[in-house]
């Protein structure tokens, strides 16, 4: 599933970056969301985009227009 569909405080690992924008997609992989790390949304803005992630121990806030290139996995699948 796309990283923008989390709910608030729950976690997933990232399984896919493939964002179009080969800058982007550089830019995500460098803060932090690659293949096997664990994401977890912690913060939604007011008008529900952007929304703020937690990872590698940094809260990292992206919109969902990006974050919709970042597949997920939740332990429940």
């Amino acid at each position: 599933m796309e990283l923008s569909k989390l709910k608030r405080n729950e976690s997933a690992v990232v399984t896919e970056v493939a964002h179009p924008d080969p800058k982007m997609q550089q830019r995500l992989l460098d803060l932090g969301f690659y293949p096997g790390k664990t994401v977890k949304l912690v913060l939604i803005s007011p008008k529900e985009d952007p929304k703020a992630y937690e990872v590698r121990g940094t809260v990292i806030a992206i919109r969902d227009e990006d974050a919709n290139y970042i597949q997920v996995k939740t332990e429940e699948g």
